[in-house]
């Protein structure tokens, strides 16, 4: 049996089908991408908070990144991470980790640093991730955060400056040129930057 249009009945019907099958695939694949930003609000979320907790609005901007930095030393504690990989959005998810946590490695150190101190700055923050050698003399695989002020990009790295030997306040917005030699001059290190 056949339509007006010469085609069987059931061959509408299947186009329906595959139509529909094709929207409810666009749909998922949306719904996973939208899916994805509750983490980024809550990496936010939570450094709104702690910085909100932890500095003042009439603080100046050395003086909020000094009080985060030592709020993360004095809040968090190392917990070591092994095979670390560098993909798209890793920096958001170990900083939420820490925040969460309140431990983790030099990478968590790092990331978490950088979003807190992007938070309360609002200045341009970076992380690197490369080798320093700051730790026991021999290089190794290590992460660290800088944040730019007036054009220069300063060292803050709470996780060294809490474990390395005889490193208080060492680490706290300290020029580049400074401690090019404890992270092998920076050769090989890749950057990401701190945003929301």
């Amino acid at each position: 049996m056949f339509t007006k249009t010469g085609k069987k009945p059931g061959t509408m019907f299947r186009k329906i089908m595959a139509a529909a099958l094709v929207f409810c695939i666009i749909a998922a694949s949306f719904t996973q991408s939208v899916t994805a930003a509750p983490s980024e609000n809550q990496l936010e979320e939570k450094a709104a908070q702690i910085t909100g907790a932890e500095t003042r609005a009439d603080d100046s901007t050395k003086k909020k990144l000094k009080k985060l930095f030592s709020y993360m030393q004095k809040e968090y504690d190392y917990a070591r991470k092994t095979g670390f990989d560098a993909y798209s959005g890793w920096e958001k998810d170990y900083a939420l980790e820490m925040l969460e946590a309140q431990k983790g490695s030099c990478y968590h150190y790092a990331a978490a640093y950088a979003f807190l101190a992007k938070k309360a700055s609002g200045c341009s923050v970076r992380i690197g991730v490369g080798q320093t050698d700051g730790f026991s003399g021999k290089l190794q695989k290590h992460a660290w955060t800088e944040v730019k002020i007036g054009g220069k990009w300063y060292i803050c790295d709470p996780n060294m400056d809490k474990y390395a030997a005889d490193s208080s306040g060492k680490y706290f917005l300290k020029k580049r040129s400074s401690l090019k030699n404890t992270y092998n001059k920076f050769k090989d290190t890749k950057y990401c930057y701190a945003a929301f």
